[in-house]
């Protein structure tokens, strides 16, 4: 099927975009991926190298989705298509692709390693193209390479799109900050209410609003979460005194991201925050995501998402949750389990007690299911869709809704529409009877599983307990948990649902096999009518992500907006000015967190896109910002610099070898911005060699953390030290991040072997050669390293790939912290033998079979005794 031609104003915004290099930011849902395409045809020829970077999967798809269509019934080779490298293609097939030419769509961290490696034949290459623009950073691995394509082609273009304005408005001179970093001097800003748009898009598409009303429980449940949040961002704003009360409220709480925008404010103090604030700043987005299931979820579903957060609240489940002893808490626990089932404390008849039994439900519960009203006016949609199109040449009937979970819903509600379940002198839909009694089914499994985790005991001998809470002196600046009263009435409704799902989990053995009759019967039909549906006969569902171009593939008569979405209503307003769109519904609930969600996501962007044309008009770019270096690069440079004339040194170009896999982090960007040598090779041994006798390896904090409990740090450690005469671990912190490795007041009240310090402290006692570099962010880190080779001569490439080659580094460490913590459960194991037992057997299994004599040797015969015992005990 051959693609729609272009709009006039996408026609002119790529028209804009070859004629200079440019900053091109256009409104969500107005085809950006399309205009891309279209680009990318143009510069798909042999007499081109284009590299297209920052493009997802989703986005690789749509762009070659889009060729397929744009190249069909024409002869094409590898030059004309878009190829796309990944870690599968080997070094080889790079460069024969490299020099064929065309549009590539490589990964960043890829193309920088083939240009430093000169794999890549920069004279060859015509110009980088940079989607999602928003997301590049002075630190990205797309900044550095943009750096090494314009020092080594300065003809090279470089085109940056972008459909998320408001990310361009957030902190300093965001505009200006990644112009600077993507050599640009120019903006061109396509919003919704741009002038040429809004003529393109001026036919009218007839559209039908349906402004659903809320159940009552619905909107008890929505004020709650409303009050939770409230309640958790002003305690919150208290505590921290770090949010301001303009950006950070219960309006932008609703958006998707607010959680992440929290904890960036509150990173640089995180490690002055007590454990309460901390964990107030994590219930923040399971807060937001109870407000989006209110109306994007069915009765049970909700219910059964409360529950979880229940369960993971409970006393030694994990850390306190502040919102949960508040009474908004109680009220939305209580109504969410209101709109589902209400248990009867009367026997209830016996009919009704044995049509509940056969649906696998209990006995002594009246079933509300209250169903979502969007589900019923959906039904009435389709049916009145049914009496108008009845045409032959029409399309199919398309329902869009916001995540695959509702397609189910949606798809499980369509299916058992006419289907009634009768219990007492009600009817209730099929689905949602199927789904309460999955909902008892699943609680009665987790039931089972904790119980049988409770029946263990709690403490080890000889360990002695703590004082109960309301014992407890109380310490000055400590909360008073001794006197809280527990949150009685949500936890007192959870037990009562467990209760009731042991209770008829022995007496549903028999409806155990519903499912799989109705899938029978389900099979049996549809090989009975099996055929071909017409166009005008077909209901397609599908989800709002992966949703672009199915306009355009389905061409349907008629579009159903199960939830507001601004992007996908431009458009169909796009598709609307192309074919014939009989009807549009667009269904929303009034008065709700969706709604203004979407209403509040209009006026962002529309307020973005307003700042932008502001901050257009007083733009101050560089005149050679092309070819400009970041201030964090002079910076950078100057301090290289200045260690080169204190070492009295002849200033040459230093030089670092960096393993390929540490192109992920933004050090080695930084390091070639400061002017020092990047090389990348596959190291064995090391992260960074400085010098032929100094490797550096290094760690984020959450990699420290993950390679001390695998023992994996301390092969590494074993490795540099044998093979360098001077080793280092180098542990990095982000940028604007707290410096600090564990909050204040955050150490244990016991020394534990598990615990980070003392690894760590253990690893300084196992490697004394080994020196421990703490850096609070990279751009200190170049700093370090520019000291550290002063005077020093620099690496050679060969012998720093060779070290560690010729001997197979066993991941399965001795130190591994998870098996060690085994091990020294096991009686006649103490700290201080355990170590014989690692090094002589490889796993649990070899130590189950060693003899007496063997364990004799290594333990002695007491300790060798008791262990044996234990392992060989009979049943």
């Amino acid at each position: 099927m051959a693609l729609d031609p272009l709009l006039p104003f996408q026609r002119q915004v790529l028209d804009d975009l070859l004629d200079e290099d440019a900053l091109c930011i256009v409104a969500r849902g107005l085809g950006l991926n399309r205009i891309l395409a279209e680009l990318a045809r143009i510069c798909a020829t042999p007499r081109a190298l284009v590299f297209l970077l920052h493009a997802s999967e989703h986005d690789e798809d749509d762009l070659q989705h889009y060729f397929m269509q744009m190249r069909s019934g024409e002869a094409t080779d590898a030059a004309t298509t878009m190829q796309v490298v990944k870690n599968e293609t080997n070094a080889g097939q790079r460069a024969q692709l490299y020099r064929q030419g065309g549009v590539i769509s490589v990964t960043s961290r890829i193309l920088i390693v083939d240009l430093l490696n000169d794999v890549v034949p920069t004279e060859l290459v015509t110009g980088v193209v940079v989607h999602n623009a928003s997301q590049v950073t002075a630190e990205s691995i797309e900044a550095f390479v943009l750096r090494v394509i314009r020092q080594r082609n300065a003809q090279a273009f470089v085109k940056a799109l972008s459909d998320a304005p408001e990310a361009f408005v957030q902190g300093f001179a965001p505009v200006e900050k990644i112009l600077k970093v993507l050599g640009l001097r120019h903006v061109h800003l396509w919003p919704r209410f741009h002038v040429a748009v809004q003529r393109d898009l001026a036919r009218e598409v007839p559209v039908v609003e349906l402004r659903q009303p809320q159940t009552r429980a619905m909107e008890e449940v929505q004020q709650a979460v409303l009050d939770c949040l409230a309640a958790t961002i002003a305690e919150l704003g208290a505590a921290t005194k770090l949010l301001d009360t303009e950006t950070f409220n219960v309006e932008s709480s609703l958006f998707r991201f607010f959680d992440v925008m929290v904890k960036r404010r509150l990173g640089p103090y995180w490690h002055r925050l007590g454990p309460r604030a901390r964990g107030m700043a994590n219930d923040l987005a399971s807060l937001r995501r109870v407000g989006e299931l209110v109306t994007a979820y069915d009765a049970v579903a909700l219910l059964e998402y409360l529950d979880t957060l229940l369960l993971a609240a409970r006393p030694g489940a994990g850390p306190a949750v502040s919102w949960m002893a508040t009474d908004s808490a109680n009220i939305l626990y209580a109504t969410a389990r209101a709109r589902t089932f209400v248990r009867m404390a009367d026997p209830l008849p016996a009919r009704t007690q044995g049509q509940l039994r056969a649906q696998g439900l209990p006995d002594n519960i009246e079933p509300v299911l209250e169903v979502p009203p969007k589900l019923e006016a959906l039904s009435q949609i389709l049916d009145e869709i049914g009496v108008l199109n009845r045409t032959d040449n029409a399309g199919p009937v398309l329902v869009m809704a916001g995540s695959a979970r509702e397609c189910r819903m949606i798809r499980d509600y369509l299916r058992l529409l006419h289907k009634r379940a009768t219990i007492g002198e009600r009817q209730y839909p099929q689905m949602m009877v199927d789904r309460l009694r999955m909902f008892f089914r699943r609680k009665a499994q987790v039931s089972g599983i904790r119980g049988a985790s409770q029946t263990q005991p709690t403490t080890q001998p000889g360990v002695q307990r703590r004082a109960p809470p309301a014992k407890r002196r109380r310490v000055r600046g400590a909360s008073a948990t001794g006197t809280r009263v527990p949150r009685a009435p949500a936890d007192a409704l959870e037990q009562e649902s467990t209760d009731l799902a042991t209770a008829v989990a022995a007496t549903t053995e028999d409806a155990e096999n519903i499912y799989e009759e109705d899938e029978d019967e389900a099979l049996g039909a549809f090989d009975e009518h099996f055929g071909l549906l017409a166009g005008h006969e077909t209901v397609v569902v599908h989800a709002y992500s992966g949703g672009r171009g199915i306009l355009e593939a389905l061409r349907p008569s008629f579009v159903v907006l199960y939830d507001p979405d601004a992007a996908f209503v431009r458009e169909v307003e796009m598709y609307g000015t192309r074919a014939c769109v009989r009807q549009v519904y667009f269904v929303v609930y009034d008065n709700s967190l969706e709604e203004q969600r979407y209403l509040s996501a209009i006026r962002r962007e529309r307020e973005a896109f307003e700042r932008l044309i502001g901050d257009k008009a007083g733009l101050v770019v560089p005149l050679d910002s092309s070819n400009a270096v970041s201030p964090a690069g002079r910076l950078l440079q100057t301090i290289v610099g200045r260690s080169q004339r204190s070492g009295r040194m002849e200033p040459t170009e230093a030089a670092v070898v960096v393993d390929v896999r540490e192109f992920r982090a933004p050090l080695a960007s930084l390091l070639h911005a400061s002017g020092i040598s990047v090389i990348p090779r596959t190291l064995a041994v090391g992260d960074y060699v400085l010098h032929d006798g100094l490797a550096i390896e290094r760690k984020s904090l959450p990699d420290l953390i993950g390679s001390l409990r695998s023992g994996r740090l301390f092969n590494q450690a074993a490795a540099m030290t044998r093979h360098y005469p001077c080793a280092a671990l180098l542990v990095e912190f982000e940028v604007n991040s707290s410096f600090s490795l564990q909050a204040i007041g955050g150490l244990p009240d016991s020394v534990s072997p598990t615990t980070l310090t003392s690894q760590l402290a253990i690893l300084a006692m196992a490697f004394p050669r080994l020196r421990v570099l703490w850096s609070c962010s990279p751009y200190e880190t170049v700093s370090i390293f520019a000291e550290l080779k002063r005077g020093l001569p620099e690496p050679d490439a060969a012998k720093a790939v060779a070290v560690g080659q010729d001997e197979g580094l066993d991941t399965e460490s001795l130190y591994a912290q998870a098996p060690i913590n085994l091990l020294q459960t096991l009686p006649g194991v103490t700290q201080a033998n355990y170590q014989k037992l690692a090094r002589r057997f490889d796993n649990v299994r070899a130590l189950c079979a060693a003899e007496r004599a063997e364990l004799d040797e290594l333990l002695g015969s007491d300790a060798a005794k008791k262990l044996h015992e234990f392992l060989h005990r009979s049943k």
